[in-house]
């Protein structure tokens, strides 16, 4: 043995790992009822719990878990209209992803369990752990073999979708997780501070405030609730703990902060690596600003709960100085989406755009203007109910033929095109193009990005851009993610192909092959299913494109790609990570108007 490696062998043996290095301690001992699968879709990137439902009509009456053997072509609505959903089967490229992905609904494959034929339920495996014991000092618990467990109607759950887990909770703290839930979830149409307050009032204990707090704080983290709001309801729910209650609610903040410290922790520390491949300084302005903005969220969280900044203020002062480092040998702006494909080695697909009044025309021909307001204005509606009343009437209006709008749309539709709106990306042929016209404009009214712009007070402020994509033959195409669709770390690219053309693939009925791939060079780490077309050389070339892609955003992206011969074609590029909350005009955070924006009156 030569010297260096006696001297590494001795430093490793000398001390336990655990002390040796933080990073190599055990995790932390898995929940009991928790069950680790495939992030389909981060959803807004926090834990979501809800009851269960194995029936479609109760998911989409809305407030629901839906758990699914593998979606149908039907199952639009029972997804959209879920709060997660479980589905036993699946990969990145099934109708259950896409469909989540698309309406911004978290989602999680568990890949096993068996159907109970006694009653709607699915039975999964978990592991069981012995006692804990200690080996060179640190403390572990064996796994000692598997129990069943059932995931039944009404079940009360929670799924985890950033960590890819599912989470059945315990009979005792049930009803007042789904409860809490259940409040915060009319908190974000509301904005109601006072209702919760009242809602703690109505039963006070520290069960109660436990709950709710283990909501309020990842809302806060992601800048979906005002601090002062966060602040207030902490107040609230620490008189209503009372003297018996406050250790427990203590522990309830702490772990609420530790884990959103803990996320914020790996979002910041990716930020450097960002950095150094970031093409522009406009990309390296946005990921220190977004830095920034995170690590202080974190601190004014820590501040209300006495818990400090849990270290995010000096990853994100190391990115800031990443960028800055960075920021002197690239260009100020960023290239264009056609120019980052080109310089990675591929080509975009034909695009048509419509004319950008197209969406304003299509309102006033169909008289919905004033529909549409006294919709959003009427305060008697749920979100849920206003998004349905929207989307109905959009979808039994008419785009003519004639419009401006349709003559495009027809014109482009000689071949086969994909229909991409701000929401929604459908394939269409020559004689359907201007219904996937009038589902794409829809989609942008259903709950998730409506929510959005209501939070922000900008409910009809909705432009309604629509490309689209014309569809060349291509051999082989699929979706590459440049890091992890759930957790967002960095490393491995994803890949989910099949045979053919890329319409086949975002429907969701293509048999696909996944792959696993090395980020920087490209090596398959692993692979299941069949080759599909995808070459080691291909699988080379998409690596490079997604890398090159992954820098130009800043951040993680899904790429529909397609081989078409020699050539890579790109289809569309999407961010992974869930889009940030709208906020209201008054939150500190919240971008400030030009002031020549604002209604004021000049009453001199």
């Amino acid at each position: 043995m030569s010297a260096p490696l006696a001297a590494l062998l001795g430093i490793l043996l000398a001390a336990p790992c655990a002390a040796s290095d933080p990073r190599l301690r055990f995790a932390a001992e898995p929940e009991p009822g928790s069950f680790h699968g495939l992030a389909l879709s981060q959803g807004p990137g926090r834990p979501v719990c809800a009851r269960a439902t194995f029936d479609r009509r109760k998911a989409a009456a809305g407030g629901r878990i839906l758990i699914l053997d593998g979606a149908e072509p039907g199952d639009e609505d029972a997804i959209r209209m879920s709060q997660a959903v479980i589905a036993r089967r699946g990969g990145l490229t099934s109708r259950a992803a896409l469909a989540a992905r698309r309406h911004g609904v978290p989602a999680v494959a568990l890949g096993r369990g068996v159907w109970d034929p006694a009653g709607p339920a699915l039975l999964v495996a978990e592991p069981v752990f012995g006692p804990s014991s200690s080996v060179g000092g640190v403390e572990a618990r064996p796994a000692a073999g598997t129990r069943e467990a059932a995931l039944r109607e009404d079940s009360a759950m929670c799924v985890d979708a950033p960590s890819a887990r599912v989470l059945l909770l315990a009979p005792d703290e049930a009803e007042e997780r789904v409860a809490a839930a259940e409040a915060a979830r009319a908190y974000d149409g509301l904005r109601d501070a006072g209702a919760l307050e009242r809602w703690l009032d109505s039963e006070p204990g520290a069960s109660r405030a436990a709950a709710l707090c283990a909501e309020l704080v990842p809302r806060a983290a992601e800048g979906a609730m005002p601090f002062a709001d966060l602040a207030r309801l902490t107040r609230a729910a620490r008189a209503h703990a009372g003297a018996a209650g406050r250790e427990r609610l203590a522990r309830a903040e702490r772990r609420a902060f530790a884990r959103a410290a803990r996320a914020a922790r790996a979002e910041l520390a990716s930020c450097p690596s960002s950095a150094a491949d970031a093409p522009s300084a406009e990309v390296l302005a946005r990921l220190a600003s977004e830095a920034k903005d995170l690590a202080l969220r974190v601190a004014a969280i820590g501040g209300v709960l006495g818990t400090g900044d849990g270290g995010a203020g000096a990853l994100a002062r190391a990115c800031g100085e990443a960028a800055a480092r960075r920021r002197k040998s690239v260009p100020v702006a960023s290239p264009s989406l056609e120019e980052a494909s080109l310089a990675a080695g591929a080509d975009r697909s034909e695009v048509v755009e419509l004319p950008p009044d197209s969406w304003r025309r299509f309102v006033s021909e169909n008289g919905l203007s004033d529909f549409l307001s006294s919709t959003l204005d009427d305060a008697s509606l749920g979100l849920r109910r206003k998004s349905a009343r929207v989307r109905e009437r959009l979808l039994a209006a008419r785009l003519e033929p004639a419009s401006q709008a349709g003559r495009a749309a027809l014109a482009a539709a000689t071949v086969p095109v994909l229909v991409v709106g701000e929401d929604a990306t459908l394939s269409a042929s020559a004689g359907e193009v201007l219904t996937k016209v009038r589902e794409a404009w829809a989609a942008s009214w259903a709950p998730g990005p409506l929510g959005a712009r209501l939070r922000a007070g900008r409910g009809s402020d909705y432009a309604g851009r629509m490309r689209l994509m014309r569809l060349a033959p291509a051999d082989v195409s699929g979706l590459a993610f440049s890091r992890d669709p759930g957790s967002g770390r960095r490393g491995r690219i994803l890949v989910e192909a099949a045979p053919g053309g890329i319409a086949a693939v975002l429907e969701g009925g293509a048999a696909s092959a996944r792959r696993a791939l090395d980020a920087r060079t490209g090596r398959m780490l692993e692979s299941q299913g069949a080759e599909a077309g995808l070459t080691p050389a291909r699988l080379k070339r998409l690596a490079r494109l997604v890398r090159g892609l992954d820098a130009w955003r800043g951040g993680g992206v899904e790429t529909a790609f397609s081989f078409a011969g020699g050539r890579l074609l790109v289809h569309h590029v999407r961010p992974l990570e869930p889009p940030a909350p709208a906020r209201p005009v008054l939150d500190p955070f919240s971008p400030r108007p030009a002031a020549q924006a604002l209604p004021v009156i000049d009453v001199r």
